[in-house]
């Protein structure tokens, strides 16, 4: 189980992935800038970085990488929230291959 900074950190990455919330990586980023004192954003990092689920040392990477669809976001349940992304499906008619590439 996550300590309840990590999950409230879930909670924010969710928020940031979530197509259809209009909240942007930037402001959030903004927010922990402008809201949290020193020693809070230095305790989320390092909570960030002991999280073995992922390879981000600190908040504002670990946000990134959730934009990115490269950060878990679990959910209270277990299960990992899903990840949208938009690809290009090219379809070769002469050979009836596809290419599937990421946006």
């Amino acid at each position: 189980m996550l300590p309840l900074a990590g999950m409230l950190f879930n909670v924010v990455a969710g928020l940031v992935v979530d197509k259809a919330q209009d909240l942007a990586e930037e402001h959030v980023e903004k927010m922990l800038d402008d809201i949290l004192p020193d020693n809070a954003k230095k305790e989320l990092d390092k909570i960030i970085k002991g999280d073995k689920s992922h390879v981000f040392e600190n908040a504002k990477d670990a946000l990134k990488g959730a934009v990115e669809g490269k950060l878990p976001v679990q959910m209270k349940d277990g299960n990992v929230m899903p990840i949208e992304m938009k690809v290009v499906l090219k379809f070769d008619p002469s050979t009836g291959s596809f290419d599937i590439r990421k946006q």
